[in-house]
């Protein structure tokens, strides 16, 4: 049976780490309370009263909205398998830092007298002022006295969202801190080091100081956490209406009532455009039309939404199309990513493919799914899946024909890994790098805007003006980070033979799904002109 490429304890060289990669619980087929998306639904600890303002609903509040904070309070707003995902490597992380402090103690709720001592470093340590209750990852003691606050993060901290969040995150504990008396001389962030290399390619965590650099995030946690509280308090939502919050907001619960077209659809709408047009009031397409915000992508999405039929900008199609040159290879990768890089050569987030489908288009032959060939690739054995892969990528991709993918840019990133990894077939992989042809742009665009798809151009939702019988809703993996969680399951030495053979099945159906949608897509398109 498959073997967890993720296994138990494992010991890499002096200077690398251990860690232990625990499988993802199993998740039910359907069954309700019990297990979503390969995660159990069983808390770690037991959650805090809703009205209790912890770092989690702070941060919410501040990067998402004061409504998804409320909402997530009362176990109402719960996250995605994404963010699960992310979680649970995040766990992964926070009990390996802890190595860096071998003289530490692990405390998971309110110091005692004797601990509050600045002798050694604590770790899981609770402080609740009033109506705020936060958990800190690592208090150590500082070298003058007092403390040092160690936020661990398992992001690499390379984008600026994540290194605002991360001051947001610390601010707001230094803020709780503070409240509590407790005397505290500095803070930091222990992140992973993006440069790390697996196994022994540098230090794999890496810390970036913050002392003395929070006082404006420190003071935004000032005023918010009193507002913040009130609204946790409070026995109904707050209404957000009307704000760009709306927008991005997943709330069971909307704050109001908007016809299927509006001003929050228009697509890829600058966020600052955005706010000055819903200060003015304008919601409706009606309202919008002529805007001098509006670019010409927004007014063919607002003439189709009004026309209730396509628009097609058939000669910029047309351009677009004659770029193809056959055989046609339509082609998409699953991949993982994992905080702690299991294996040689990669790095903390690198994206590991363990999958791909392929379907190969030759010039004038019928598109019927029958008469198209099919080819495809899932590693179900134990370790590096990136080799194999490789080998047979390179025997199924001839060397001449466009490689059609949608959003080029995720394609792209794996290909390039993979010339940086086996530099034996690195013209290969430049040249399928080159001749890389991104469907997603015709829909991205505007050259061609459907109704239905309200304003996005992903896959899922530009596939049903197309072929509305081809649903993903069928499938019983539907979407990247769900064929992540469940590739994790089936590799795992706790699932069985015949749920690891139904995993194998699901994922083969579901990446097959994403080349066979490109086909479908380039037959409408073509036949249109």
């Amino acid at each position: 049976m498959p073997k967890d490429i993720r296994l138990a304890l494992k010991e890499i060289g002096p200077d690398g780490y251990r860690v232990r990669h625990a499988p993802a619980a199993p998740a039910s087929r359907g069954a309700s309370g019990s297990s979503v998306g390969g995660f159990s639904d069983e808390p770690r600890r037991k959650p805090l009263g809703p009205d209790q303002l912890t770092k989690s609903r702070y941060m919410t509040g501040v990067t998402e909205s004061k409504r998804e904070m409320w909402f997530e309070a009362r176990g109402e707003l719960s996250p995605d398998v994404g963010n699960r995902w992310r979680m649970e490597q995040g766990n992964l992380v926070a009990e390996l830092a802890r190595e860096e402090f071998p003289e530490g103690t692990f405390v998971g709720g309110p110091p005692s007298e004797a601990q509050l001592q600045p002798t050694r470093p604590l770790f899981e340590v609770r402080f609740s002022v009033r109506d705020m209750t936060i958990r800190v990852d690592v208090l150590r003691p500082a070298p003058s006295g007092g403390w040092v606050v160690t936020e661990v993060k398992s992001s690499t901290m390379t984008s600026r969202s994540s290194r605002k969040e991360a001051r947001q995150d610390v601010a707001f504990q230094a803020y709780v801190l503070g409240r509590a008396g407790l005397p505290l001389q500095g803070a930091e962030v222990m992140h992973l080091n993006p440069e790390y290399v697996h196994p022994d390619g540098g230090e794999l965590f890496a810390r970036t100081d913050l002392t003395g650099e929070l006082g404006e995030q420190i003071q935004e946690a000032r005023e918010n956490a009193p507002e913040f509280t009130s609204v946790l308090r409070r026995d109904e939502p707050p209404n957000l209406w009307p704000s760009r919050a709306c927008n991005t907001c997943d709330c069971p619960e909307p704050c109001h009532s908007l016809p299927e077209h509006s001003v929050l659809t228009l697509p890829r709408l600058y966020y600052g455009h955005l706010d000055e047009i819903i200060e003015e009031g304008r919601w409706t397409l009606e309202e919008l039309q002529g805007h001098s915000h509006l670019k010409p992508k927004h007014e063919n999405y607002i003439q189709a939404a009004q026309a209730g039929e396509p628009y097609v900008d058939t000669s910029e199609v047309r351009d677009a199309l004659s770029e193809l040159e056959y055989p046609l290879y339509f082609l998409d990768f699953e991949a993982i990513d994992y905080a702690l890089p299991p294996f040689e050569g990669t790095s903390p987030w690198e994206k590991v493919p363990f999958q791909y489908s392929l379907h190969v288009v030759e010039e004038g032959q019928p598109l019927g799914r029958e008469e198209v060939a099919h080819k495809e690739f899932l590693w179900t054995e134990e370790g590096d899946p990136r080799r194999p892969l490789a080998e047979r990528l390179v025997q199924d991709i001839g060397p001449e024909g466009s490689i059609v993918v949608y959003n080029a840019t995720f394609e792209k990133g794996i290909l390039e890994d993979l010339q940086e990894a086996f530099p034996q077939w690195e013209d290969r992989f430049e040249s399928y790098i080159h001749r890389l042809w991104d469907q997603g742009e015709i829909f991205q665009e505007g050259h061609y805007v459907h109704p239905s798809q309200k304003g996005s151009w992903s896959l899922k939702t530009v596939l049903p003006a197309f072929d509305p019988d081809l649903k993903y809703g069928d499938l019983d993996v539907q979407e990247g980070m769900e064929a992540v969680v469940q590739y994790s399951r089936m590799i795992s030495p706790e699932t069985s033979d015949s749920e690891a053979r139904e995993i194998e099945e699901d994922l083969l159906a579901y990446c097959e799904q994403d080349t066979w949608a490109m086909v479908v897509i380039h037959k409408s398109v073509t036949e249109l002109l």
